[in-house]
């Protein structure tokens, strides 16, 4: 039986968004293992990246995949392969021994919170704290509303609310044309799509969201300054979910949070509030192993990994 996909980066709608993106993408699918891996070529270093993944069915089918991703790559004259296996029971020691790195950053969060969406609404909102039900209801009295749209065109929504979060937070978000490119290749297909909070004709908070069918992913958020006192994000998230659920969707990932735990990262002093946020609506955590690399062409790979230890001093 073929291994089941299980998250949307490493799905056929992520593959053909980045073929449109003019990216080389390689897809393969096993009896044990299937991955979606994306060549990228740096000032320095090219790699083969395999976003969440290769998917695989147990620890021995690592092996046959990371083999499979060496080959691709050699064939490329790449430097370096780039994984994130998601398999529970993965240890840093399996990835050791297998020749696997620690890549100096994690390009995926390696910790996030899925709730489970195949319950009814009753159930979903059930799970939510105290505070994020007291938030929803003051969204439901402010009379805002709800909906989804599939309109590449309304992405400038979604825009002018991420400029409003980036100059009250300042974040750096992704270029204007990534979000558009994200609407004007997804949207149609329905691979994802945008959710809208409304109040007084305006949109107050926007949500962009990936779904496979059987996930739904939470990417990217933003609100409006203006509006912040209703918590208009709290009320959309909850609808969200209950978009998954009657989408379907039997997973709802918010798409990474902080540790439970700290490990001194100083990246996750600025995630403790949206992490709480997500937390709120009662999902359970996941923990994964994060970015490792294999090295093709090892003296470029320790070229690549010095000067990315030097720019960081």
């Amino acid at each position: 039986m073929n291994v089941r996909e299980t998250n949307f980066l490493q799905s056929s709608a992520w593959a053909d968004f980045h073929r449109q993106l003019k990216q080389e993408v390689i897809e393969k699918e096993t009896k044990k293992y299937r991955y979606v891996a994306i060549v990228e070529k740096g000032q320095v270093a090219k790699r083969l990246y395999c976003p969440l993944g290769p998917v695989i069915k147990d620890k021995e089918s690592l092996q046959e995949a990371l083999d499979d991703l060496k080959d691709e790559a050699k064939k490329r004259k790449l430097d370096f392969v780039r994984v994130e296996p998601t398999l529970p029971d993965l240890t840093t020691d399996d990835l050791e021994r297998l020749g696997l790195i620690k890549s100096s950053r994690d390009v995926q969060p390696p910790h996030t919170v899925v709730n489970d969406v195949s319950v009814d609404n009753t159930d979903i909102e059930a799970q939510l704290s105290q505070t994020a039900r007291r938030y929803a209801r003051k969204c439901d009295k402010a009379g805002i509303t709800y909906s989804v749209s599939y309109e590449p065109t309304d992405i400038r929504h979604f825009i002018k609310l991420i400029h409003e979060v980036a100059d009250r937070t300042g974040m750096h978000p992704y270029d204007d044309l990534y979000f558009q490119q994200i609407a004007a290749f997804m949207f149609p297909k329905k691979s994802a799509g945008l959710l809208l909070a409304r109040l007084d004709n305006q949109v107050i908070a926007a949500i962009i969201f990936y779904t496979d069918g059987h996930t739904m992913m939470y990417t990217h958020a933003a609100n409006s300054t203006e509006y912040r006192k209703y918590s208009p994000a709290t009320g959309l998230a909850l609808y969200s979910l209950k978009f998954a659920h009657e989408q379907g969707c039997k997973v709802y990932d918010w798409c990474g949070v902080a540790p439970e735990h700290d490990d001194g990262n100083p990246r996750w002093k600025s995630w403790v509030g949206f992490t709480h946020f997500k937390l709120s609506f009662g999902g359970q955590r996941v923990d994964r192993l994060g970015t490792w690399e294999l090295p093709i062409n090892k003296r470029r790979y320790r070229i690549y990994r010095l000067l990315l230890a030097l720019a960081r001093r």
